[in-house]
């Protein structure tokens, strides 16, 4: 029988339906918790698929599971997976990339709005027994007729795209891999990025993390918002320099910010985001909601499945299982 490593059990639990599913593909599952390396190795050594989250899949491991023939991440980044060492080993990788586009894309959406109807501060105020508009919060504007500058638009950028024009902004964007077509179909204005960041009233990021997307939005690119704006970031934390950024809200260069994502996760305690008040921070949960939840689950499991059947699974990441 086939054996599965989950290697972690409190983001993305198993419950008896998934148990059932895997336990109908013949599978066997072993959960183990493998936050390093040799964890993985250790634990990986008897096993034909790897099922992670954010553990470190490198060159070295996928080396040593000699056994191993599929990688599935819950989820659609894959910074923490070394594709192409799978590829040269003859494994296939496969991820999840749109169980939860609605949540995060609704997630990006609420950010945005609070901020920039100035929800903490206003809910600070109230709480304190102030009922009066706090004369430190920054006078309010219209939503409608504001500008959002989308950068990277796949399917999560796309979906906020379409939300927002319906809520009444107007949408710009930046993604060099998109097509003119399909940036045409979502209405949105393509720019190269200086420009978005200079005419945006809330900047939202969407790219994947890579070598070339680390600190996309850095000192420089910050420097070039209206100090009116907002930034979010619910893709991945690198893509974001943090110090930079806390620098530039704690100097009124920036209105405020909304991250769920960190470049260390869970941040340390001396993190300057967590000491600013024009900060709204999740603990990286836009993607979190029961129905995207199952949806990842079913899906991780479903491709699992299909390679271990020599089936093509539905969501590969390398052309391995093709080849």
């Amino acid at each position: 029988m086939p054996t599965v490593l989950k290697t972690d059990a409190a983001l993305v639990p198993f419950g008896e339906a998934q148990r059932d599913l895997l336990a109908e593909h013949g599978l066997e599952l072993v959960e183990r918790p493998c936050g390093t390396e040799e964890e993985l190795i250790e634990h990986g050594r008897d096993a034909d698929a790897l099922m992670v989250v954010a553990e470190p899949v490198t060159a070295r491991v996928i080396e040593a599971l000699d056994g191993l023939r599929v990688i599935t991440r819950f989820g659609a980044g894959l910074d923490n997976v070394d594709v192409e060492a799978a590829t040269r080993a003859g494994v296939q990788v496969t991820y999840v990339p749109g169980a939860s586009v609605e949540e995060v894309s609704d997630h990006t959406i609420a950010m945005i709005f609070a901020l920039a109807r100035g929800l903490p501060a206003l809910d600070a105020a109230v709480r304190r027994g102030d009922w009066a508009i706090p004369g430190d919060v920054p006078p309010f504007r219209r939503m409608r007729g504001q500008t959002l500058g989308i950068v990277g638009v796949g399917r999560i950028g796309g979906a906020v795209a379409r939300k927002a024009r319906a809520l009444g902004l107007e949408t710009v964007a930046f993604d060099p891999y998109a097509s003119a077509e399909s940036l045409a179909a979502l209405e949105v204005e393509p720019l190269p990025l200086d420009e978005l960041l200079a005419c945006a009233d809330h900047v939202s990021v969407h790219a994947p993390l890579t070598a070339e997307t680390h600190h996309l939005i850095g000192a420089r690119e910050l420097a070039l918002m209206k100090p009116t704006a907002t930034l979010v970031n619910v893709a991945r934390g690198g893509l974001v320099d943090q110090a930079a950024l806390a620098e530039a809200l704690a100097a009124g260069r920036l209105r405020g910010a909304g991250i769920d994502v960190q470049e260390q996760e869970p941040p340390p305690a001396d993190e300057p985001l967590l000491a600013l008040p024009n900060v709204i921070l999740t603990p990286h949960a836009a993607h979190f909601s029961r129905e995207s939840m199952d949806d990842l689950r079913r899906s991780a499991i479903e491709d699992v499945a299909a390679v271990l059947d020599g089936r093509a699974p539905s969501f590969p990441v390398n052309a391995t299982a093709a080849a």
